[in-house]
């Protein structure tokens, strides 16, 4: 989808607005406030609360798609690419803290059926990525291929989510990089025989 200036800058405050408040907080009355406009001149751009959320999650959707294609083209042993992975996911959260608020909230979203499809998209999304580039790695030999692609993809991407969902509960007090460091270390001896 495209957007306009104003809606992009709408989303960026809306995602700021989450992560310093959280998803409680987004209403259209706060999210005109931080804009500094009034909730009829929201509605110029949104429909309402739940299409600003759809939209933030479509954004980053976009972003998290455009980072993983360009890393399934690099040259490299699928072992390299899941590091790849893991380092753009790690430096793509600890400069956008305010996303892993509305990526982690999916509980939120029970009750309003297209959000939580949204959420459970991008997850297929990558799970399938993650998958097809383990498969690639267990081809060229620079991963495991004792262990089915598909559980390899759980340990990974769930030791990705424990780490960050640690780091937010924790009130992003720890480097996740560093964290994320230490955890592609391990992965590396956990993926080859």
């Amino acid at each position: 989808m495209d957007y306009t200036n104003r809606q992009i800058e709408i989303i960026e405050a809306a995602t700021k607005l989450i992560g310093n408040k959280g998803l409680q907080n987004l209403t259209t009355k706060n999210l005109a406030e931080e804009m500094g406009f009034s909730e009829p001149a929201l509605y110029r751009h949104f429909k309402g609360k739940s299409e600003v959320l759809a939209s933030v999650l479509t954004f980053y959707r976009a972003t998290l798609q455009k980072g993983l294609k360009e890393i399934l083209r690099l040259d490299k042993s699928g072992l390299e690419k899941l590091n790849k992975i893991m380092e753009f996911q790690f430096n793509h959260f600890s400069e956008n803290p305010a996303i892993v608020m509305v990526i982690f909230a999916e509980a939120s979203f029970q009750y309003e059926k297209k959000l939580s499809e949204m959420v459970l998209t991008i997850l297929n999304q990558k799970k399938k990525m993650v998958e097809a580039i383990i498969e690639k790695g267990q081809e060229d030999g620079s991963i495991r291929d004792d262990i089915e692609a598909s559980i390899l993809v759980s340990f990974f991407m769930g030791s990705m989510r424990f780490t960050i969902l640690r780091w937010r509960l924790n009130d992003y007090n720890f480097d996740l990089r560093k964290e994320g460091g230490e955890l592609r270390k391990g992965f590396d001896k956990m993926m080859v025989k």
